[in-house]
């Protein structure tokens, strides 16, 4: 299938942000899907393209926020979810945005621009600005409010769940479609041989690239309590504090290993008995796509709880608030029926070609693909 109009290159520009390392993935897995066939594709961080000392700022409080004070992002993000396209509080948050979105459009004059981050920053173009297709697409299993806008040609949902959910802020020219949460190609094009060989059955701790995870030197002690024949594997992402926390476990529990930032992560999800893990939309999708059954510990209040709600209810993962329920899951799980039911749920539930449904399905719309 080839992409093109005329003599022009057919061009898409993903909005997206440093909040967190999942934006930056779903566009990383959208460009690939795009670059393979021939869309020039350019990536813009409209908060630091406008300010970098004040998108640091936010991202640092952000990143404080999610580590120390998940209680007052719980109640925030709960108190806002309701708010409409039009609330005066998403165009004051786009204040920061908004001059580097619209530049980015008047630079680059794209076919396509996607958003992969809440954002109103273009809720409304100048008239000089040529509309391109505008594309939302959500990351996480949550419905709020700030994703959405009046200048939206498509809202791509991570399941039909959400549809009915996501229904009231949706004006009536716009669409909705099911794709599922993009992730990267290494999840969706599997061979037998990137599942990783391990000696022992071992779980993994995936706490996601910042690696944020609550009671993390209890709940692997615990762990190791539970699963006497089971190694242990920590995904530190890039803390460094985290790595040297668990290297020190390691020292006293051999089974336990440490790992810093890895870019296989879809080996080891496929090769583990189950996995706990930090409720992020990329980290749970990447799970479903690997088959892999999930321990959601204390899932952070917002999108993240809103995650864990939807795996827990469809079967693929259990919610733990507390190390008692944590140790009368892996109980439970230390059972290869119980795996087996909810690997198999995974599988049903999981989207892991999201990014090619999404890309296909704007191509289609815009005229650039047979």
């Amino acid at each position: 299938m080839e992409c093109g109009h005329g003599d022009n290159m057919v061009k898409a520009l993903l909005f997206t942000s440093a909040f967190g390392d999942g934006h930056r993935q779903v566009a990383c897995a959208l460009r690939y899907a795009f670059v393979k066939r021939g869309v020039e594709t350019i990536e813009v961080d409209c908060f630091r393209s406008t300010s970098p000392y004040i998108a640091g700022l936010l991202e640092s409080t952000y990143d404080w926020l999610t580590r120390h004070g998940s209680h007052i992002y719980g109640m925030m993000y709960n108190r806002t979810a309701h708010f409409g396209s039009k609330s005066k509080l998403w165009k004051f948050a786009s204040r920061v945005s908004k001059s580097a979105a619209i530049a980015a459009i008047e630079e680059h004059r794209p076919d396509i621009v996607l958003q992969v981050f809440p954002d109103h920053a273009i809720a409304s173009l100048p008239q000089r600005l040529h509309k391109p297709y505008i594309g939302v697409v959500l990351t996480d299993y949550s419905i709020h409010g700030h994703w959405f806008h009046e200048n939206v040609n498509t809202y791509f949902l991570p399941h039909e769940r959400f549809v009915a959910r996501a229904q009231p802020f949706v004006p009536r020219h716009s669409e909705l479609v099911v794709t599922g949460i993009p992730i990267r190609p290494q999840f969706y094009t599997r061979t037998e041989h990137l599942v990783t060989q391990r000696q022992h059955p071992y779980i993994v701790f995936a706490t996601g690239g910042r690696g944020v995870f609550p009671h993390i030197t209890y709940t692997v002690e615990a762990a190791c309590d539970m699963l006497p024949d089971y190694d242990v594997y920590v995904m530190c992402g890039r803390s460094i504090s985290m790595y040297q926390e668990i290297k020190e476990i390691a020292l006293r529990i051999p089974r336990v290993q440490a790992l810093p930032y890895v870019e296989d992560v879809d080996a080891w999800f496929r090769g583990a008995e189950f996995a706990v893990i930090k409720a992020g939309g990329i980290t749970v999708s990447e799970c479903l796509a690997t088959r892999c059954p999930m321990v959601l510990y204390r899932p952070q209040p917002g999108q993240e709880a809103d995650n864990a709600a939807f795996l827990e209810h469809e079967g693929a993962g259990k919610v733990v608030r507390n190390l008692k329920e944590f140790k009368e899951t892996v109980t439970q799980l230390r059972c290869s029926q119980r795996q087996r039911v909810m690997s198999q749920t995974c599988e049903r539930i999981a989207r892991s070609d999201a990014a090619e449904r999404v890309v296909q399905h704007v191509l289609r719309n815009v005229g650039y693909m047979n």
